[in-house]
């Protein structure tokens, strides 16, 4: 779906910046996940419908909302599981992004 080619790479650099905290700042990252959560919802709006495998469509975005949630919590008050947790969620919702873009992406061109 031409959809999943242009929302998917735009999420995976918000990814991609918002690994880059100690480049950017706090105030970025913050700014930047905000963005990311609002292409994210477009995102999900636009592609409910053509969802391939729709359990990792859920769990990539509720990786992104603990990892978001978790990060608001963290920066309210710093406890170490939660840095982990935070890096985790990010890492998985990157991980299962690339996954479901290979997997649009695949089946576009195998039609």
């Amino acid at each position: 779906m031409k959809k999943d080619l242009i929302f998917s790479p735009v999420l995976l650099v918000v990814s991609i910046l918002l690994c880059l905290l100690k480049t950017t700042g706090m105030t970025a990252h913050i700014i930047i996940s905000v963005l990311g959560m609002a292409i994210l919802v477009a995102y999900t709006v636009a592609t409910k419908k053509h969802w391939k495998i729709p359990a990792l469509e859920i769990v990539m975005r509720a990786c992104y909302g603990i990892a978001l949630i978790s990060g608001i919590v963290l920066k309210i008050k710093y406890i170490a599981v939660l840095g982990i947790v935070h890096k985790i969620f990010a890492l998985l919702f990157a991980v299962a992004l690339v996954v479901l873009y290979r997997a649009n992406k695949k089946q576009r061109y195998s039609v």
